[in-house]
């Protein structure tokens, strides 16, 4: 299933974190560097958007999205084995993420599949935020 080449998507437990533009450094499984399948380019400007509902990419259903719509450049992006990551490598991570060990239990979670599906290799992306948005105005709408 095709998602837009112009967007990259985050799960609603990382809202906050992307509202506040302090997400800066994510992972995908996979060679996910342009044109690799959902692969993005160095210097690529895109669209942050937030997943209200997963959808399923072996039963071909989109993800539901929220309105936040925030741009984000690519800084940096490199494809490398999961096992050759250092500690300086998860700045700028989610909590949850902060070692090869989290970060394995992470994607595996949500991709169902262990790392060695994708030859161990994860495509580690740098983001830097273009634009904020009002976190209050967030909390209004969803109420």
């Amino acid at each position: 299933m095709d998602l837009p080449r112009d967007e990259i998507a985050f799960r609603k437990d990382y809202e906050k974190l992307v509202v506040a533009g302090s997400l800066t450094t994510i992972f995908r499984p996979g060679n996910r560097i342009f044109p690799n399948y959902r692969g993005y380019k160095l210097a690529e400007v895109v669209t942050a958007r937030i997943i209200e509902k997963p959808g399923s990419d072996v039963e071909e259903i989109p993800p539901l999205f929220n309105d936040i719509k925030i741009r984000v450049s690519i800084e940096d992006i490199e494809a490398v084995n999961v096992y050759a990551l250092q500690p300086d490598a998860f700045s700028g991570s989610s909590p949850d993420v902060q070692n090869v060990k989290d970060l394995l239990q992470h994607l595996e979670h949500i991709y169902r599949e262990p790392i060695s599906a994708f030859d161990n290799v994860i495509t580690r992306i740098s983001l830097r935020y273009l634009e904020q948005i009002d976190a209050s105005s967030i909390a209004r709408a969803a109420r």
